[in-house]
């Protein structure tokens, strides 16, 4: 797994990230499905958890 400086991205930095579509991580966002934090109208996803997430599915 990937070490990342902070666990938290902005969504278009996650989707660089991770190689996932911005409207997939907006999305989940959205609908509780993917690990974040809101602050204000950003929302700042949790990317180690997102993978490990994904891992298991």
């Amino acid at each position: 797994m990937a070490e990342f400086q902070t666990p938290y991205m902005k969504i278009p930095d996650a989707c660089r990230a991770t190689g996932l579509s911005q409207f997939f991580l907006r999305k989940g966002c959205k609908d509780g499905t993917i690990p974040h934090v809101k602050s204000g109208k950003v929302y700042f996803i949790n990317v180690p958890k997102l993978l490990e997430q994904l891992n298991q599915e």
